[in-house]
């Protein structure tokens, strides 16, 4: 098995573990961590499946041990390993009679007392053991050939997911894009500068309208875009609405999401991970 899928198999174990332990202390403490807290906690599990930092788990070294001793243990032998036993074995049980002839024995077996041929009696014997052995299952050569290109099958996969998570994300930016139309109230945009102030965002903020929306959105990780449905919002709603946009920004959740993603990617076979980042993150 490739050794980077080993350091990823190890990462995801621990990763998971930290997913447990955390779904469990939400449940203890839900009233006593704020919301933002609950949120941004799980980042030590996303540093957890993403860096490969900290002790090496010995449990999982010693199942990748015990794994390949297996493997090692069913493969089959070859055949010269049980005819030199089997050679052994011969001449612990019995020095053969040498006749005076070179190159041949006595047989006391054979017919007559004939002699034979001290290399024809050996090959025979030798090759009877080998003779006996069960042909090499199939399956074990399958399995030994599937864990040894089975990182190939976890990095198509990987790759695979990501290229269609970002392929997705920029058919949707287009999207939003194609019907966008800058806000030029000046009024609008006042509002706009207040908020955030109040929000502590110092970097310009860009204000636009696309119809084909059905609720506010934040786009840009470097040009900050707050996208609204419409312009004529009530100046309760404007304010909580992009005081709550600013507040992502901010907070640098576009990246988040993305790190969410990509770990989301990297331990596709891991349905914890899946299930934690994909339908409640």
């Amino acid at each position: 098995m490739n050794a980077v899928l080993k350091i990823f198999l190890s990462m995801s174990v621990s990763g998971s573990l930290l997913i447990l332990v955390l779904l469990l202390g939400k449940r203890l403490l839900k009233d006593k961590i704020s919301r933002q807290w609950q949120y941004y906690i799980w980042l030590v599990v996303i540093f957890r499946l993403l860096l490969p930092f900290g002790p090496e788990v010995s449990l999982l070294g010693r199942t990748y041990q015990a794994v390949e001793q297996v493997l090692t243990r069913t493969s089959p032998f070859p055949a010269d390993a049980f005819v030199s036993e089997a050679e052994e074995r011969r001449g612990e049980q019995a020095v053969p009679r040498t006749s005076s002839f070179p190159g041949q024995q006595w047989d006391p077996d054979a017919q007559g007392g004939n002699l034979t041929s001290a290399a024809g009696t050996h090959s025979e014997k030798a090759d009877s053991p080998a003779q006996d052995l069960p042909p090499a299952a199939p399956f074990q050569d399958m399995g030994a050939l599937l864990a040894e290109y089975i990182w190939l099958i976890w990095l198509a996969a990987v790759l695979g997911m990501l290229i269609r998570k970002v392929t997705m994300y920029q058919s949707f930016v287009r999207y939003i894009h194609a019907g966008l139309d800058p806000v030029s109230d000046i009024e609008i945009l006042d509002r706009l500068s207040c908020a955030a102030e109040r929000a502590g965002v110092k970097k310009p903020v860009e204000l636009c309208v696309n119809p084909l929306i059905s609720s506010p959105l934040l786009l840009g990780f470097f040009r900050p875009c707050i996208v609204l449905p419409r312009a004529d919002i009530p100046e309760k709603d404007f304010q909580y609405i992009v005081l709550h946009e600013l507040t992502h920004y901010r907070r640098r959740d576009l990246f988040y999401k993305w790190l969410v993603q990509v770990t989301v990617c990297l331990h596709w076979f891991n349905p914890l991970v899946y299930h934690k980042f994909t339908k409640h993150p």
